[in-house]
């Protein structure tokens, strides 16, 4: 009888541990990781991020930086920056990485569609390159069809990953850098000399303006 209560017993604590296991989410120790760029770069710090463009001459006009509140010369919080691209100009890619994602939407309450590109650099640090414009579905297909780039395909630094349609006067790249998910100013992952071409750039319509604003 106390070997089968015991037995019992020792039934019970595997099941109950097996459970915990389960309820954490806990990985075996040598499992894969979840993102593996397969030696195609060093993806262990993005600290070398560059522009997305490939002359300043096809940025027409500076909108927006990155703000965390509304103390910035735009006066609203904004999680990217803002190039307004001339029409079919190259929009190049700022980092290496993998096409995760092409969301093809509108932005909230609103008549501005949204072809946002979704490039991961590791497992921690992805990149949005949201192609916004202020016109109709067929405006949108025609940019969808302007994409160089889908899902599943790697990018180097540099590589042509669209050209820009332009419907209106205030269509822009709208574009993002997150860390776990969580939008950060572009500054921390630039390297000196790409942060320095982009500030030449803000201050050919701004003296005043800094890139991001906590």
């Amino acid at each position: 009888m106390n070997k089968q209560v015991c037995a019992i017993g020792i039934i019970v604590v595997l099941v109950v541990a097996v459970g915990v296991l389960f309820i954490l989410g806990m990985d075996l120790p040598e499992g894969e990781p979840s993102f593996d760029n397969e030696g195609r770069y060093d993806s262990t710090i993005l600290n070398n991020m560059g522009v997305i463009y490939s002359n300043q001459s096809h940025i027409e006009h500076w909108n927006n930086g990155y703000s965390e509140s509304d103390a910035c010369p735009w006066g609203a919080a904004h999680n990217g920056l803002d190039y307004m691209f001339s029409n079919n100009s190259p929009v190049i890619a700022a980092a290496p990485g993998l096409v995760i994602g092409i969301e093809i939407d509108y932005l909230p309450n609103s008549t501005v569609y949204k072809v946002g590109v979704h490039i991961q650099f590791n497992e921690s640090v992805w990149l949005e390159y949201g192609f916004e414009g202020d016109a109709n579905e067929t405006m949108r297909a025609q940019q969808v069809a302007m994409l160089d780039v889908e899902v599943g395909d790697w990018v180097a630094k540099g590589d042509q990953i669209a050209r820009f349609l332009r419907p209106s006067v205030y269509d822009h790249v709208h574009f993002g850098v997150y860390l776990n998910d969580e939008a950060i100013c572009p500054r921390l992952v630039m390297g000196e000399d790409d942060y320095n071409e982009i500030m030449i750039l803000v201050h050919s319509f701004d003296a005043t303006w800094e890139l991001c604003y906590p």
